[in-house]
């Protein structure tokens, strides 16, 4: 037997290179080079939620009171709530929130002579949806408010009007239980608003027109009466918004995560 020294014999260094190669060939049809993309930049967590905030609607000074232009009278309601978000940082960002506002029982003159009474409720028709310009300093329009950061807000509410336990003369009107506005009613809100602790109560006043009434009476078609005596332009809504909290941190001036 012969030592080979300093040089490999062709004849078999071909069939090692054909070898390798074959084996390459088999393992890049087996796994695809993958490229991998990157995957696009996120926007900050805060940006992506929003900037949480909350208000009492209505307080002791200013509760909510809406005036029903045609019967001259006043609808006054309990306190209620809005909680929303500012979904974004520029001059003119997105808000959405979601209005509460509880039922209330009213009293008004129909006919100009006969007394009628009624539970009145507010039913949102979706969230509110509009836009806010945030303002910081203690100068400029935030010293109107008294506080570091406000808001300019032009925001829209939709709610139907739905009545019930109606009473005219003191005798039982059955409107049924789907007696409410045909369609729902646009209140726009348009107010300097505080964004930070402490905050005096900012009065907000808004006119909206009442569509006329649909699905009331159970044994007669009583929409006719109510849309003459309640629907038509000219009605008011006048409201404190008081600061409740702002942010995610925990309450009770932050909103919660």
């Amino acid at each position: 037997m012969s030592v080979m020294t300093g040089r490999v014999p062709r004849a078999f260094l071909l069939p090692v290179v054909l070898g390798l190669g074959a084996l390459s060939l088999a393992s890049a049809s087996a796994e695809p080079v993958r490229i991998q993309q990157a995957e696009p930049e996120k926007p900050p967590a805060a940006a992506q939620a929003g900037l949480k905030f909350g208000f009492y609607v209505g307080d002791d000074k200013q509760p909510t009171t809406s005036r029903v232009a045609k019967l001259g009278s006043d609808i006054t309601f309990p306190q209620g709530r809005f909680d929303g978000s500012i979904l974004g940082f520029s001059d003119t960002s997105p808000i959405t929130g979601k209005l509460a506002i509880p039922s209330t029982s009213s009293y008004f003159i129909s006919f100009r002579f006969m007394p009628a009474t009624g539970t009145v409720e507010l039913i949102p028709d979706g969230d509110a949806t509009g836009v806010v310009d945030v303002d910081t300093g203690a100068t400029g329009d935030c010293k109107e408010v008294g506080t570091n950061i406000c808001a300019h807000t032009d925001v829209t509410n939709k709610v139907f009007i739905k009545l019930s336990n109606v009473k005219v003369d003191g005798k039982a009107l059955d409107v049924g239980p789907n007696c409410r506005t045909a369609q729902s009613v646009s209140v726009n809100i348009k107010a300097l608003v505080p964004l930070a602790f402490p905050a005096s109560p900012a009065k907000v006043t808004s006119t909206f027109t009442t569509p006329g009434f649909s699905g009331c009476g159970v044994r007669e078609d009583l929409s006719p009466l109510l849309t003459g005596l309640v629907s038509g332009p000219g009605n008011t809504l006048v409201t404190n918004l008081v600061l409740r909290c702002v942010g995610s941190g925990p309450p009770p001036n932050g909103c919660g995560a």
